[in-house]
């Protein structure tokens, strides 16, 4: 066989072995986005519990509810179930790298404002800063999910907090309650939109 007929099959073949990984390369990254994710679910077992045992009264009694309550720029979870259903992959990943940029800045500022109201609760103190760290290695994840898919680096989010105004301690401590709670329910989707993903043929044609 000639040199040259020689490289044209090496490099065919090197093609057909990157369209075949191609797949397997998506399904992986899909199953450690997956297998993270259950992590996170896990470190917030109870995380809303004991927020609210650690911020005093009307927050640490059994008849607190802060049901219908919203805070304005979160983003939320909640989604009518066709639309969720209908989504394409591109679509599921860019909106929870999007959510969680800025639950990156929302639970920087709950960290702050704990920090300030309740400086002596070192495990929620803790807590809460393992929970913003541990969105790094998440958006790093959805990131390379993005990228085996041909989808551009997602453009930065804005900056959600605005004025640098600080409420009253009560709405600060009820900020806190209201995106952590939010929190919780986008791991929910997360984990429900990449079961979802998982269960498709291969991603990558």
């Amino acid at each position: 066989m000639s040199p040259t007929l020689t490289n044209l099959c090496v490099v065919i073949l090197l093609r057909m072995g990157g369209q075949e990984s191609a797949p397997v390369e998506a399904d992986r990254l899909l199953e450690e986005l997956h297998d993270y994710v259950r992590t996170l679910q896990d470190k917030t077992q109870g995380l809303l519990d004991t927020y609210l045992l650690n911020q005093g009264v009307p927050f640490n009694g059994s008849d607190f509810s802060a049901e219908g309550l919203w805070l304005s720029g979160l983003p939320r979870a909640s989604i009518p179930y066709r639309a969720w259903r209908n989504m394409t992959d591109e679509q599921r990943l860019l909106e929870n790298h999007q959510a969680y940029s800025l639950f990156q800045e929302y639970l920087q500022l709950v960290l702050d404002d704990q920090r300030e109201l309740s400086p002596n609760r070192t495990a929620l103190l803790l807590l809460l800063n393992q929970l913003r760290d541990d969105l790094t290695p998440l958006l790093r994840r959805l990131t390379a999910a993005l990228s085996v898919l041909h989808q551009a680096r997602p453009s930065p989010v804005e900056d959600p907090l605005g004025s640098l105004d600080a409420p009253a301690p009560f709405q600060r401590r009820l900020r806190g309650y209201l995106i952590l709670r939010e929190y919780r329910l986008w791991l929910i989707r997360t984990r429900r939109s990449l079961a979802v993903m998982m269960s498709k043929a291969p991603l990558v044609q």
